[in-house]
């Protein structure tokens, strides 16, 4: 099992960017996540991209979460960008 955590930049399908906190990691077929952002507006949960800090992306929809938490579950979508 591959594992990332640290720092990422959540893009929106409108290219709005934010810097997140992120730990993720992979399963047998796929792979998801947490992030930790205080103030991200998605009216779209698909269509996301995860940019980590070398360069590397990967397309994400975003999960559920809580109203009061600032914890967003990831979904990946293709090979993970740390593995």
């Amino acid at each position: 099992m591959s594992r990332y955590r640290g720092p990422a930049t959540l893009i929106s399908s409108g290219g709005v960017e934010v810097e997140v906190y992120v730990d993720l990691r992979t399963k047998q077929r796929e792979w998801s996540g947490t992030a930790t952002i205080s103030d991200f507006d998605a009216s779209d949960p698909h269509d996301q991209t995860l940019r980590l800090p070398d360069g590397r992306e990967a397309q994400i929809t975003l999960g559920d979460s809580e109203t009061w938490s600032d914890v967003i579950m990831l979904v990946g979508s293709g090979p993970p960008p740390f593995a």
